[in-house]
């Protein structure tokens, strides 16, 4: 019977990959060790069959989400309508502070997954690429992102950002993709996962988020993370994940955003 990767295998994997280890030699070591195979090619960021990426990539991440960071703790708010999580303190006040200038240095103006013609209010924030900045610190704190939440980075979109203006919101969508927006969007990576947002300062007023088939509402504060799974367990799409992102009132928001799919990018099995 095949073993389950421990948290301390886990972060052996990732730091592994991290200096920049072969993945194959990686995953021969680990073979050798007995554990199970579709979860370590799953760890080490290896595309899996679609007959078995939903239910094992969920497996392991639901067993090894959060690594151990006694500054960190992630209460879990939800998780029978839909798997949320909030963590104080994932970032500091310094980090906080470094991201949100680099975020302001290079806006531009959000936009909304469609081809179609929409309606130029529902989404009035600016959004910056953080991941396309080839900025060594914003890798770092990509890093910290995928580490705490236990995914490879190459099942991550490009980290973002977004800065919301007084009288500015995103009115309630989804993140997983939703019909055509598939086909439009998949690469070949399938559906989102799981979104991990950080708050990178306090509001004033308003600017909350909120879940309204959850009746549950999250108030931006300095560094927390947001995380949800945007699918059920089976890997269908979970539409009590609707959330919105309130008008700020008085003040300003800025966050940043991480995406995550069910197959990574650019890799050969």
């Amino acid at each position: 019977m095949s073993s389950e990767l421990t948290q301390e295998w886990l972060d052996w994997i990732f730091e592994n990959i991290q200096r920049g280890c072969d993945r194959k030699e990686l995953l021969d070591i680990l073979l050798k060790e007995g554990f199970d195979h579709a979860q370590c090619k799953i760890a080490l960021g290896y595309e899996l069959k679609n007959d078995d990426l939903h239910k094992n990539q969920n497996n392991l991440n639901k067993k090894y989400k959060y690594a151990q960071n006694p500054s960190i703790s992630a209460e879990i708010v939800s998780n029978v309508e839909a798997e949320i999580y909030f963590a104080e303190n994932f970032l500091s006040y310094g980090e906080c502070e470094l991201i949100t200038e680099k975020i302001k240095s290079k806006l531009r103006p959000s936009t909304i997954a469609t081809s179609g013609i929409y309606d130029e209010s529902f989404r009035t924030s600016s959004t910056c690429d953080l991941g396309n900045l080839n900025d060594l610190f914003m890798k770092e704190i990509d890093i910290k992102i995928c580490k705490f939440i236990g995914i490879d980075s190459s099942f991550g979109e490009v980290l973002q950002g977004q800065h919301y203006e007084e009288k500015q919101e995103f009115k309630a969508h989804t993140d997983y993709f939703e019909g055509n927006q598939l086909k439009e969007h998949d690469g070949g990576r399938g559906q989102r996962t799981y979104t991990f947002m950080v708050y990178l300062n306090d509001v004033i007023e308003g600017g909350k988020t909120e879940f309204p088939r959850l009746n549950k509402s999250f108030f931006p504060k300095k560094g927390c993370a947001l995380i949800w799974n945007n699918l059920n367990e089976d890997g269908s799409l979970n539409s009590n994940t609707i959330h919105q992102a309130h008008p700020v009132v008085r003040g300003e928001k800025t966050v940043i955003t991480k995406w995550f799919r069910q197959a990574a990018l650019n890799l050969s099995t």
